[in-house]
């Protein structure tokens, strides 16, 4: 769901501006998706280290609904300054919700308690960075074994989200032939943390099970 980019003002809920002498150290804003939610980004800074600052996320379904912690971000992660031009999706079926913003995946669980975030990041996580080295050792032997031990770090950003089946696609960013183009993350059921699918996951990239057999 695109977000309304004349969106620019603060929601009626947020707190005014700070006093001139606390400006340094607190600032929010905000973005108000087409559907008439608000995601709101609040940054907290140090003084004594500037380029320190920690980064709180709310949702709201609306300006007279109460706010829901995403948790803390790291600003990295954000891909940007700036929460508007970081572009968030907001992705909703069937009452499932899930929220896009930088490496960020977001999916809201209801629980007797009241709305939990889920968070994931569209880095790879668990069993995919096992699977990316086996892959890689199959593609380049001996730069692989240069490495020795050590995980490959690539870039994956989002790719596809299915609400529906609870399946999340990322996507690789730098083109790099020796590791594969997609990575599959799945689960039973809507509530259940995500795992890397190895069998999606090669059947996406038209990877041949047999000649791959680790990482699931």
């Amino acid at each position: 769901m695109a977000a309304d980019a004349s969106s620019a003002s603060l929601l009626p809920l947020v707190q005014p501006a700070p006093a001139a002498a606390e400006a340094a150290q607190h600032s929010s804003e905000s973005l108000r998706f087409a559907g008439g939610e608000w995601l709101l980004l609040e940054r907290w800074r140090d003084p004594r280290r500037p380029q320190a600052h920690r980064l709180q996320l709310h949702f709201q379904r609306g300006s007279a609904a109460p706010r829901e912690a995403l948790g803390e971000i790291a600003a990295a992660e954000l891909g940007t300054s700036s929460l508007h031009a970081a572009e968030p999706e907001l992705l909703c079926s069937g009452g499932r919700c899930a929220v896009v913003l930088g490496q960020y995946v977001f999916q809201r669980w209801e629980r007797a308690a009241g709305p939990y975030w889920y968070r994931a990041t569209t880095r790879p996580f668990g069993a995919a960075a096992f699977f990316l080295r086996a892959y890689w050792c199959k593609r380049e032997p001996r730069g692989a074994a240069d490495r020795g031990l050590s995980l490959p770090e690539v870039p994956y950003a989002f790719g596809h989200l299915d609400l529906e089946r609870n399946v999340l696609v990322t996507r690789q960013t730098q083109g790099d032939r020796r590791f594969p183009q997609f990575l599959v993350y799945s689960a039973a059921a809507w509530g259940t943390p995500w795992a890397f699918d190895a069998e999606r996951t090669r059947r996406v990239n038209g990877i041949n099970a047999a000649m791959h057999t680790h990482g699931g």
